[in-house]
């Protein structure tokens, strides 16, 4: 019985950890991180990007103490004569506005707060307020009773699913790769694999062999099929029905076959007088040769070697 042979240790090789694992996961947090980007960009408006610091940082205030102030400075709109409050979607677009001693706003006033008497978008002053209720505020008033969670789930959950779809490849690799670490390569012997692999692994797209306990074909690339093939095995192993599932291939496909059938086993199954020529050896004790063939060149010099 043939044994596997392998290499030395791989002992030198680094790192030592699961690195497609690991890979997986950073791909997985690269990918949320995208996800997350595109939401923020192009999923929110204006003014709720705006106050997203502002959202995270009274909410996670407020989980922690009901009570807790903290100091912010808000959004404002205001004109000569009319009295300043907060400001809404409505009364911001794209743009920025200059604001004395301090960065500029990344926004602009609106031409509708404009027609409506408006003249300057501003930061207040820092004041304390409450971070529940501000938060509270926040998620009424800019944005639509959603919960920073709720505004952000669908990408967390993007990216958790593409960390799904990853691991069981990074894993199955990772397991190769530490049996490799431990024993070595594997240099030369037997390898055991199912159909789908053995295909995979050879390019196999020509002519397909199974038996009961497979549930695919194991096939040969069809480059190959006019190469040396070798069946071996004990009486009763099956050798004679994976041959009929050769012929069988190839009688379907339409292609030639020519069968050294001293038994006539063959004769019975795929004879055809219109297609296939039978020609008696010399001597006789020889038995009797078969061609399935539609190339009645190869078969009369078969007929004549054989003669001679």
């Amino acid at each position: 019985m043939a044994m596997t042979k392998w290499g030395r240790k791989e002992t030198i090789i680094w790192p030592h950890g699961p690195i497609y694992t690991y890979r997986a996961v950073f791909v997985a947090v690269v990918l949320t991180g995208l996800f997350l980007y595109c939401r923020f960009a192009f999923g929110t408006s204006l003014l709720q990007r705006f106050y997203t610091p502002t959202y995270i940082r009274s909410s996670v205030a407020a989980a922690i103490g009901a009570s807790r102030k903290d100091n912010y400075r808000m959004l404002m709109v205001a004109a000569r004569g009319i009295t300043p409050r907060l400001a809404t979607d409505a009364d911001v677009t794209d743009g920025e506005t200059p604001q004395p001693g301090g960065k500029p706003i990344p926004l602009a006033l609106s031409q509708l707060a404009v027609r409506r008497g408006y003249a300057l978008l501003y930061l207040g002053p820092n004041q304390s307020y409450i971070d529940a209720t501000l938060s509270s505020y926040l998620k009424g008033a800019v944005y639509d009773r959603n919960g920073f969670f709720d505004l952000y789930k669908l990408p967390l959950l993007l990216g958790l699913l593409s960390l799904i779809i990853q691991l069981p490849g990074a894993i199955g690799k990772d397991v190769r790769r530490r049996k490799e670490l431990r024993y070595g390569r594997r240099l030369k012997g037997p390898e055991m694999m199912t159909p789908k692999q053995f295909n995979s692994r050879v390019g196999g797209d020509g002519i397909g062999i199974k038996t009961d306990g497979m549930k695919a074909m194991i096939r040969i690339p069809e480059r190959a099929e006019a190469q040396h093939m070798q069946i071996i095995g004990d009486t009763g192993a099956g050798k004679t029905t994976i041959m009929l599932q050769i012929l069988q291939q190839i009688k379907h496909r339409g292609d030639s076959a020519i069968v050294y059938d001293p038994a006539r086993e063959f004769v019975q199954r795929f004879y055809d007088p219109k297609k296939a020529e039978v020609f008696e050896t010399s001597p006789p004790s020889w038995g009797a040769s078969f061609a399935i063939s539609s190339v009645k060149r190869v078969a009369s010099w078969l007929a004549r070697e054989m003669e001679t």
